[in-house]
């Protein structure tokens, strides 16, 4: 690893489309999503942090709990409590509906940091993955001004702080399908998880 770093999980979504089913535990070939994530990130990381705003439902997990610092839901909130929360400079995020995160593309991710850049982030066809992306503490002063400001955009910091991209093809070297970034937001992506487990497993 390029340098020391924590793995964030993202759990405060309200998950609408589910009928308020947390999506974190929900399970593909039997196993809670979260799980799945954390199996991956117990070979890569010496700290886990898991952000949510219902700690008690997650009395089961191994990993520091913590909850966001704004009242206003939104991505950039959980992003913020976990680089706080963090341990090491840099943390890698990933949300809690994604369940085929390759380890190997997490480690691809951490190669590519570099002291010059306060992001690490894929930037494929599809345009960029923030919630699958290495951020170092010096995003935290930028979040704050944004969070303040209800400006909620994740991508904002990316005019503000220093950006490094990695491209798809080094990407698909080690995910060539890019499953990493597949995540469950509809019953119908559930469905599609459930097939996708049966052909990759």
């Amino acid at each position: 690893m390029a340098a020391p770093c924590t793995g964030v999980i993202l759990a405060g979504g309200l998950n609408k489309r589910f009928d308020g089913q947390n999506k974190a535990f929900i399970r593909i070939g039997g196993t809670r999503i979260v799980d799945r994530l954390l199996d991956v990130y117990a070979g890569l990381f010496e700290q886990v942090v898991l952000v949510t705003n219902d700690p008690a439902a997650y009395m089961d997990v191994d990993a520091l709990i913590v909850t966001d610092h704004y009242s206003v839901r939104s991505s950039l909130n959980g992003l913020h409590a976990g680089l706080f929360a963090a341990a090491h400079e840099y943390i890698f995020i990933a949300a809690c509906d994604t369940p085929f995160i390759k380890g190997v593309l997490i480690q691809r991710m951490l190669d590519a940091i570099a002291r010059k850049a306060d992001i690490i982030i894929p930037s494929t066809s599809a345009g960029y993955e923030p919630m699958f992306a290495v951020y170092k503490k010096t995003c935290l002063p930028a979040m704050v001004w944004q969070l303040e400001r209800e400006l909620l955009k994740i991508q904002g910091l990316f005019r503000r702080l220093r950006v490094k991209t990695v491209d798809e093809a080094e990407l698909r070297e080690v995910d060539p399908e890019l499953v990493s970034f597949f995540n469950v937001n509809t019953p119908a992506d559930l469905a599609r998880a459930q097939a996708l487990h049966r052909q990759i497993r």
